[in-house]
């Protein structure tokens, strides 16, 4: 009996000896991933049992979370107690958004990872750290080539000068090229308005003055509404009003357009192909989407 006892206990040792690696990864506990960047939470999505988002921050206000993952509340100033509470592996935060909640986010025990953001090759490289953060995923990494050719084969057609501006209740800032969009509308064709540079008061935004604004003549004008896009809208439309400042911009051949917060208030990451579409489309309205 004893014996019979030894054989199988060398029969399971050695079974597990020749047991593929891949059996060991599949029982392991999902990677816990928290992110201050919405757009990871599609990403973790696509390497499946392999990594899990157990808190995020909100897209927009109305943008509610799915279940079962705590919401941190706003990118810029999320809940640190609820993030204490989610007991990630993984914290993924923006290196230029987040940085003075670096020592928070440390504090939390987990492994964080501040990720390069502000324009499209960054984007791309954040998103394969990603994939490096949960095990690797031949999905994800997929995704990401898929994305980088379709923005590649994507062009504006004409070269037109675009201004990109940011609202928020009151205050109006250009996007430059050193934020993502300014630096996907530069990829796609199309040509500043307004130089880079000046006072950022936050990464890629500056501030503008009416003197700015009445040299400005963009062939399109975008914008991103931080609040009531409707209530934003109105107030851009009281300052290009005839005899205004900024009236030069409500002659813009290709129109004065506000963009879909769900797509373009934050970087959309492995959906910045569609955005691009979408910029396309705007700047070639009789032609559709114009490929390389």
């Amino acid at each position: 009996m004893r014996s019979n006892r030894i054989r199988r206990a060398a029969f399971v040792a050695l079974a597990l000896l020749f047991l593929p690696l891949s059996a060991f990864a599949e029982s392991a506990a999902p990677v816990r991933v928290a992110t201050l960047l919405p757009f990871v939470e599609d990403a973790v999505g696509l390497a499946g049992d392999r990594a899990r988002v157990v808190a995020s921050v909100r897209r927009s206000v109305h943008a509610p979370l799915a279940d079962g993952v705590i919401d941190l509340g706003n990118p810029h100033s999320p809940n640190m107690e609820k993030l204490a509470e989610a007991r990630a592996d993984v914290v993924i935060a923006d290196a230029g958004v987040h940085a003075r909640f670096r020592g928070a986010l440390s504090a939390t025990g987990a492994k964080v990872l501040m990720l390069e953001t502000s324009d499209v090759d960054s984007t791309f490289a954040a998103l394969a750290e990603v994939s490096a953060a949960i095990g690797g995923s031949d999905s994800l990494d997929a995704r990401i080539d898929a994305t980088r050719s379709r923005i590649d084969g994507l062009e504006v057609a004409g070269e037109p000068s675009i201004l990109t501006l940011f609202g928020s209740p009151g205050t109006f800032y250009v996007m430059t090229e050193r934020a993502w969009l300014g630096d996907l509308a530069k990829r796609v064709g199309y040509a500043s308005t307004i130089a880079s540079g000046g006072d950022e008061r936050f990464p890629g935004l500056v501030p503008v003055s009416d003197e700015v604004m009445a040299m400005a003549k963009p062939d399109l004008v975008l914008l991103i509404a931080h609040g009531n896009p409707v209530q934003i809208r109105a107030e851009l439309d009281r300052r290009t009003a005839k005899g205004g400042a900024w009236a030069g911009l409500a002659g813009a051949r290709l129109g004065v357009h506000v963009l879909d917060p769900e797509l373009f208030s934050a970087n959309p990451g492995l959906d910045l192909s569609r955005a691009a579409e979408t910029l396309v489309r705007l700047g070639s309205p009789t032609e559709g989407v114009t490929k390389k």
